[in-house]
């Protein structure tokens, strides 16, 4: 299809010089008489029909031939017709019209956007610290903390609160008291916002644990990993219902933390 039409718009111009040619013959038979192209400097001139007037010597006769030279119509010359045909031909010839690509307005950028989560990164003025750690995954099942299903604590971090993975606003962690007290916020790369909610006998230190609801989770998008936190928020040693609940609503409208939260929490 795009060959046709390209095709079709080809004729289409050619067919329109072709009718330029023929009304540029035309014209040139019906109104050009004389037109000299001077060999030497190749600018054109005139030359004047009436030769009557060389036989003027007088100074009457030399004004009359002047101004019969100003109005006298040109006459042009066979080559004068060639070259002008040349030229419309070379215009009206069809040729490829290539457009400028438009400047398109960028986005905009609020913040450094991590392709593995939805949430944007703290802002440098927000980050109170880094910290590199050794970040483990972990499930609330058998294999990390001995305890079922069926057990009533299962589930339920040390602070209290249930645990939570939510890539889009925050989830529980568990980390040393003495590093990173209850309640403290980080900002985890490829992992997303975690709040201290937890702890444990073998996390010590720069250690902390990141919560995954199964087991294949955690090998398939974590495992074990040092990466460098940044704590946007020290706790105060607790961590609620209620504090989960604010932080992941603000999270979910702003996609990040914003600072009347930080300061309405602090």
């Amino acid at each position: 299809m795009k060959k046709h039409l390209l095709k079709f718009n080809e004729n289409h111009k050619f067919i329109i010089m072709c009718f330029f040619i023929l009304a540029g013959i035309l014209m040139s038979f019906n109104e050009a008489k004389a037109y000299i192209f001077e060999e030497e400097s190749n600018v054109p001139h005139v030359q004047e029909s009436n030769s009557h007037a060389e036989n003027n010597v007088t100074s009457a006769g030399k004004a009359e031939r002047v101004y019969g030279l100003n109005q006298a119509k040109p006459i042009y010359t066979d080559e004068a017709q060639l070259t002008t045909l040349v030229y419309m031909a070379f215009m009206w010839s069809p040729q490829p019209m290539v457009l400028p690509k438009p400047d398109l307005p960028q986005k905009r950028v609020m913040g450094y956007v991590d392709p593995a989560i939805p949430v944007l990164a703290p802002r440098s003025e927000q980050i109170l610290e880094t910290q590199k750690v050794t970040a483990t995954g972990y499930t609330a099942g058998i294999e990390s903390t001995g305890k079922t299903p069926k057990h009533p604590l299962y589930g339920i971090t040390y602070s209290g609160v249930k645990v939570r993975r939510d890539k889009e606003t925050v989830s529980t962690i568990a980390a040393d008291p003495k590093l990173f007290p209850m309640g403290s916020i980080l900002y985890i790369p490829g992992y997303g916002y975690g709040i201290v909610a937890d702890t444990g006998s073998a996390i010590k230190g720069n250690k902390i644990d990141l919560y995954f609801p199964t087991t294949k989770q955690v090998y398939k998008e974590w495992g074990k990993k040092d990466v460098e936190v940044q704590v946007i928020k020290q706790g105060a040693g607790k961590c609620t219902e209620q504090m989960l609940a604010e932080l992941s609503k603000a999270i979910d409208v702003y996609k990040t933390v914003p600072d009347s939260w930080l300061d309405k929490a602090i």
